[in-house]
């Protein structure tokens, strides 16, 4: 592996410098069909801000995988067939090409949930399966990450360095299984997502939209598969859980909430409600309770960091059992985070009725006098 040290550099290097610098011919284009998020809503500006960033993230991908790979072509060939990668790359393409079209027109979830669908299944039939769990659940797993890092790019920096972090942890395992493709790949997403946050962090000047984000969390959740794939089938699955447990349990806690919090609807509607978009997930409630967002922002970076350490460690000792007590930890300091700003919450709210009463209480003692 000591031949790849060179070709990943590079690959990092080139996806940061392209994803860094393509920004103003983005942001033009953005401009220009009107690709801008406007203030409310989920968003928590103060101007409109051109969407399109995902552009320069897949640019920067494209670049640092390609001219690195071409360094090390027998190693490539060896890891994946050609339908392999055919059905790898037609699939972040259609997945990239339906967030643009988000992005620019608007597109229901049902939409862009088909063709996510569609772009897994094609993952799934070129090879990347977990054995007896089956394609079915390797599909959810796909479809189900892709859109947990599409609703984590709520924050200024968020999505993309959260993603840069996991992508990191998934290089250093692909690097001990001694697996060509997804190191590339990885360190490629790695330097993509730095070079975009040149121009997203705080106060951002464009953000990802979903051509990023869908992006990101596609390749994310094949590649963290085909990470663990040599590993035994429990171990398989819990290292990707570990590594992207950040995202996808504040998901499914969200998508608990969204089900029984009106339990007077019908069993249809509170499904279809599980999967509309709110700001309840916990970078939201963190914001709401703590005025810093770029103090929130590096803390959920610390959170993820710990997480991918974890799932490393599990990688590595292949330990079933501490697999899961991990993923049981993961769960309490999300359920943690997403309490403490709800407490935190509360207490303000409490906090400005109590002053809303005592001016009101004033203001009818003093009508009373005169």
């Amino acid at each position: 592996m000591i031949e790849l040290v060179l070709p990943v550099l590079l690959g990092a290097l080139v996806a940061g410098a392209t994803a860094s610098l393509v920004f103003p011919l983005v942001n033009r284009i953005a401009m220009a069909v009107r690709a801008v998020d406007y203030p409310g809503g989920r968003r928590l500006q103060r101007e409109a801000i051109p969407r399109m960033g995902g552009i320069a993230i897949a640019a920067g991908i494209a670049t640092g995988t390609f001219l690195p790979s071409l360094m090390i072509w027998h190693r490539w060939v060896e890891r994946a067939t050609s339908v392999q990668s055919s059905l790898l790359f037609l699939g972040t393409v259609l997945v990239f090409l339906i967030g643009l079209a988000d992005d620019v027109i608007g597109l229901s979830c049902i939409q862009r949930f088909l063709v996510q669908i569609v772009a897994a299944v094609g993952v799934v039939y070129g090879g990347v399966d977990l054995g007896f769990w089956g394609g079915f659940v390797t599909v959810v797993w796909i479809v189900g990450v892709t859109n947990a890092i599409n609703l984590l790019d709520g924050l200024d920096g968020l999505a993309g360095g959260v993603a840069a972090i996991i992508a990191t942890s998934l290089l250093i395992f692909a690097w001990i299984q001694a697996n060509a493709l997804t190191v590339l790949l990885m360190s490629a997403i790695v330097g993509a997502c730095l070079g975009f946050l040149r121009h997203n962090w705080a106060p951002a000047k464009i953000y990802m939209g979903d051509s990023g984000s869908l992006t990101l969390g596609f390749l994310l959740a094949v590649m963290s598969l085909r990470a663990s794939m040599k590993g035994a089938a429990t171990v398989a699955i819990l290292v990707p859980i570990l590594a992207l447990g950040l995202p996808v349990i504040d998901t499914l806690l969200v998508m608990a909430v969204r089900f029984i919090e009106k339990p007077q609807g019908s069993l249809l509607r509170r499904f279809a409600r599980m999967f509309q978009a709110d700001r309840n997930h916990v970078h939201h409630l963190m914001t709401r309770a703590a005025p810093g967002r770029k103090q929130i922002v590096l803390v959920i970076y610390f959170v993820a960091a710990c997480f991918c350490a974890m799932a490393l460690v599990v990688a590595v000792s292949r330990s079933a059992a501490l697999g899961s007590a991990l993923v049981v930890v993961e769960f309490l300091v999300v359920l943690l985070m997403r309490n403490l700003g709800l407490r935190r919450e509360a207490r303000i709210l409490s906090l400005q009725h109590r002053q809303q009463v005592r001016q009101g209480f004033m203001a009818g003692a003093q009508r009373t006098a005169g």
